[in-house]
């Protein structure tokens, strides 16, 4: 990685909080299964799906991906009787379920060690809080955003504030042009 010649000085890491320190040390037989399968114990608690073109080869053992990449982010909460995935996870509200949920993304993962990491993400993840409350400030399905696509500000492109016509919306804003925006949470109202 680039230092930019020494200009750039990143801060050192913190020190991992327990159990997840001594499962990263590698010295136990319980730490070298979970180094040997760490990336399915991060599959098991991961918020996002990856998305991509991604080009094997026989060559190298290199990940190649071709074209963009992206990190597609669900409902906060899964469809009435539909299953629990992702982010969804995180909100099951029965650890035993939510164990048996991430048991089943991966054969050969430990349950006593994917029990202990939860409870880290829970504690020390700023994301998972943020989320668990904006879970419990939506009471019902009553919200709405209304898009009137036949009004545009004076002196904006007339279609760049055109009606979406997916159901999944998403904005990325270029440079500091707009002030900083908030991301709004809102439930998913199935009907």
């Amino acid at each position: 990685m680039c230092c930019a010649a020494g200009k750039i000085k990143l801060p050192q890491l913190r020190e991992p909080p327990e159990p997840l320190k001594t499962l990263l040390a590698g010295y136990t037989a319980e730490s070298k299964h979970f180094l040997s399968n760490i990336r399915k114990y991060n599959s098991c608690f991961q918020m996002t799906s990856f998305g991509a073109e991604v080009i094997t080869t026989h060559f190298m053992p290199t990940f190649k991906v071709k074209g963009q990449i992206y990190h597609k982010v669900g409902s906060l909460l899964p469809f009435p009787n539909g299953q629990h995935k992702f982010l969804q996870m995180y909100f099951i509200g029965d650890d035993k379920d939510e164990l048996d949920s991430r048991c089943g993304i991966s054969t050969g993962i430990k349950r006593c060690i994917a029990f202990q990491l939860p409870e880290i993400l829970h504690e020390k993840n700023h994301l998972v809080s943020l989320f668990k409350t904006a879970i419990d400030m939506m009471p019902s399905d009553t919200h709405k955003i209304v898009i009137h696509a036949d009004r545009t500000p004076a002196g904006e492109h007339v279609q760049r504030f055109n009606a979406p016509t997916v159901d999944e919306v998403a904005i990325i804003i270029v440079f500091d042009q707009f002030k900083p925006r908030y991301i709004v949470l809102h439930r998913r109202n199935v009907n």
